[in-house]
């Protein structure tokens, strides 16, 4: 978008970098005919087999995680089911790639959960479990291991995810209907973050619908800046709800029913992928006829500097300057 006759063409010219954006656009394509008014699908009775047409009153949530070699993958499990608004309605995935000495991200996670109920008294998830349990919500997380050897990149990980969903979905542990949301291991979220993300997905009022977007950094946790970052160089700010930016997918954050995860699964095909594994995705949704949304709000962030975990994963070594590596966090 450097080149001027590229920003003149994407509209930017005389104005500051700032375009307007009215959500009737998504209806009417900017066309004053209504002839041409053609909506987003919105969600019909008959879709919802059996349940409400909104909220998520009958239906799970599913996160999917690959990890590799992460040492906040643990504390990222204790923060999404502490903060949750539904914790006994969640269900995680998480694709684990570690070395043998590495901590397992389950086992650590129930250390966790037990020394915040030593702390706490028990009570509540959000107060480590009930005293005397042995580690909460552990029979809803699934770890699927590989050695960190075997690792071949991001997509090849999800790729992986989503055949432990298919599996899934054959024994009628997943739902099309049940949200399906894909994050990473280094997160941190805001108080009744489920919740939240329900709703904004329904403010789309588009069955097909799926919100993605960059998360911010966990210095934003719980702020509403009223920017939400669309690509590496553009954001949207001051949006009402979430806005139609089709093509515009990031794997830090993608929220949607789950029919879009089990009909349009992350290619498996592209070992080694990191930059480019974006394009892949959003061009492989819109073709199944999904609309990408970049949310109004985003309510879990990305949590610490990139060096820790890369000194982990090089043995104690490893520098890679001023670059940073956040944990995501949702408000």
């Amino acid at each position: 978008m450097g080149n001027p006759k590229n920003l003149e063409r994407a509209g930017y010219k005389d104005k500051g970098g700032n375009i307007a954006y009215d959500p009737e656009f998504e209806c009417t394509g900017g066309s004053s005919d209504p002839n041409d008014r053609q909506c987003p699908y919105e969600t019909k009775e008959s879709d919802a087999m059996g349940l409400e047409t909104t909220g998520w009153d009958g239906r799970l949530m599913h996160l999917n995680m690959p990890s590799f070699r992460d040492p906040l993958c643990p504390r990222t499990l204790k923060y999404l089911f502490t903060k949750a608004k539904r914790p006994n309605d969640i269900r995680v995935r998480v694709l684990q790639q570690n070395m043998a000495d590495d901590d397992d991200c389950l086992e650590t996670y129930c250390k966790m959960m037990a020394q915040l109920r030593e702390e706490t008294g028990g009570g509540d998830t959000s107060k480590g479990g009930p005293a005397g349990e042995d580690c909460p919500h552990r029979d809803q997380i699934f770890v699927h291991p590989i050695s960190a050897k075997d690792a071949a990149g991001p997509t090849y990980a999800r790729g992986l995810i989503g055949q432990d969903m298919h599996a899934a979905y054959a024994k009628n542990e997943i739902s099309p209907q049940d949200f399906c949301m894909s994050t990473d291991s280094h997160m941190d979220f805001e108080p009744e973050w489920d919740e939240k993300m329900v709703n904004m997905w329904d403010q789309a009022k588009n069955e097909y619908a799926v919100l993605s977007t960059y998360v911010a950094n966990i210095d934003q946790l719980g702020q509403n800046l009223n920017g939400v970052r669309t690509t590496a160089t553009k954001c949207a700010r001051n949006l009402v709800k979430p806005k139609l930016t089709n093509a515009v997918w990031g794997a830090g954050l993608s929220f949607s029913k789950c029919h879009a995860e089990l009909k349009v699964p992350v290619d498996p095909h592209t070992p080694g992928i990191f930059d480019g594994e974006e394009f892949n995705r959003a061009a492989r949704f819109f073709t199944y006829g999904y609309d990408v949304y970049t949310p109004n709000r985003t309510s879990f962030m990305t949590i610490t500097d990139l060096n820790t975990i890369q000194r982990h994963r090089l043995g104690g070594t490893g520098n890679l300057g001023k670059r940073t590596y956040k944990m995501h966090t949702t408000d």
